[in-house]
């Protein structure tokens, strides 16, 4: 189909398959990296903006 639109695409069947086949490996690194994480870090990375505010709030500026 990209032939038609681009008629110096014929080469390119080979670039198009690899790029979808990286894209799923990196989709399935990061669902295999969500599924391995610890529950501790992932609790530790949701509260991380909550820390930042409330130590900004008790440090009042006094670096």
């Amino acid at each position: 189909m990209l032939s038609r639109i681009y008629p110096g695409a014929d080469g390119l069947a080979f670039w198009q398959g690899l790029s979808l086949v990286l894209f799923f490996l990196v989709f399935l690194g990061v669902i295999m990296m969500i599924l391995t994480m610890r529950k501790s870090h992932i609790d530790k990375m949701s509260n991380l903006p909550l820390d930042i505010e409330a130590d900004q709030s008790t440090n009042h500026g006094d670096k």
